[in-house]
């Protein structure tokens, strides 16, 4: 069976790995991330900002589920076009009560600016995010003539290294095959990680290695490793997709029964 190894926010964790073994593979998984809690005050102050007519945009559950913390979101939203980044971000807003208006068809940042850019001009925009993220949006946005708030509705913070301490001990050893990544943080963080305790990246030559979306193909690119494997739209789920289909013909067992990569 293949061995997944990814890392996710602690809160995402329990989800993921359930997806990823009904998906049919074997999983380690740690903590990469820990979300850091904005006051209620914070979010308060913001949405009693918020007029008819502002474009307020979602870009992770985890924003629409810390916002769910002011206790006048609802009111605050109506009138206004409330737009989520992808499905999770979408399912998390109707557990809370609230219906995204529109979504783009690419799950992205970018994806974002292209769907929303020619109609905002003129408009306030309220980014929903974290304190860690791109700044392509704001900026596209701003260029299309938008006024861009920018709140960060948490922040993130890299765990405690020894959660990772297993999963680089397995990877040096040769007993993962595929390697996932969720953000461009815990893609940067585990790398480094990695390399500090072993003092080489060689782990990731023995094994595939999966991209959720652009940003994290690129932070990876930036520490010397390449994403074999990026799905087409930037969801936890579509990657898990992705990576089975590619692992599915790319893993074979040799005539002594052993799992051998083909790339």
């Amino acid at each position: 069976m293949t061995v997944l190894a990814f890392t996710r926010p602690k809160r995402r964790l329990d989800a993921s790995i359930a997806l990823a073994e009904a998906a049919g593979f074997t999983v380690m998984a740690a903590p990469s991330l820990e979300i850091v809690r904005r006051s209620a005050e914070d979010f308060n102050a913001l949405f009693r900002s918020v007029r008819k007519d502002d474009v307020v945009i979602f870009t992770s559950p985890t924003s629409a589920e810390e916002c769910a913390r002011c206790a006048f979101l609802r009111d605050s939203l109506k009138g206004t076009l409330i737009v989520s980044i992808g499905p999770g971000t979408s399912a998390a807003l109707e557990d809370i009560g609230i219906r995204a208006d529109t979504m783009p068809p690419e799950y992205s940042s970018e994806g974002l600016a292209k769907h929303l850019s020619a109609s905002v001009a003129g408009k306030r925009v309220i980014i929903l995010r974290s304190d860690r993220g791109s700044d392509v949006l704001e900026r596209s946005l701003t260029a299309a003539g938008a006024d861009v708030t920018n709140f960060a509705s948490y922040m993130l913070t890299i765990s405690d290294p020894g959660h990772l301490s297993e999963m680089i001990d397995a990877g040096m050893n040769g007993k993962i095959d595929v390697f996932a990544f969720t953000s461009p943080l815990s893609a940067r963080s585990f790398a480094e990680a990695a390399v500090k305790r072993t003092g080489s990246k060689d782990m990731f030559d023995n094994a595939l290695t999966a991209a959720i979306g652009r940003p994290t193909a690129d932070a990876l690119i930036s520490v010397g490793i390449k994403a074999d494997i990026m799905p087409e739209r930037a969801t936890f789920e579509e990657m898990i997709y992705a990576i089975k289909k590619r692992t599915e013909r790319t893993i074979r067992r040799d005539r002594g029964g052993v799992l051998r990569l083909i790339r």
